[in-house]
């Protein structure tokens, strides 16, 4: 069977990183916002890639994802700012 899923999933807010650790699906995530406060052990355990407007762009696409997910207006905000149309749409 084809595992159709993102393997490697970049989570820009805490509330996603939150919902993958809980949904059992951690070994997903690749990196994670500086924000993320739950659980604990994500901080240690995750590269930190992003910030509430801004993101580090480098170290995303060094993470090789197939997902990346945001919230609109942060995203839009980091989109903007950091000049990457369409890697966030």
């Amino acid at each position: 069977m084809t595992d159709y899923y993102p393997k490697r999933i970049v989570c820009l807010t805490e509330e996603t990183t939150e919902m993958l650790y809980l949904l059992g699906e951690e070994h997903r995530i690749a990196g994670i916002s500086g924000f993320t406060v739950r659980p604990p052990r994500a901080r240690k355990e995750k590269p930190k890639v992003s910030a509430f407007t801004s993101a580090k762009i480098d170290k995303i696409f060094a993470l090789e994802p197939d997902l990346v997910l945001g919230f609109t207006l942060r995203s839009g905000t980091i989109q903007s700012s950091q000049g990457y149309n369409g890697f966030l749409n």
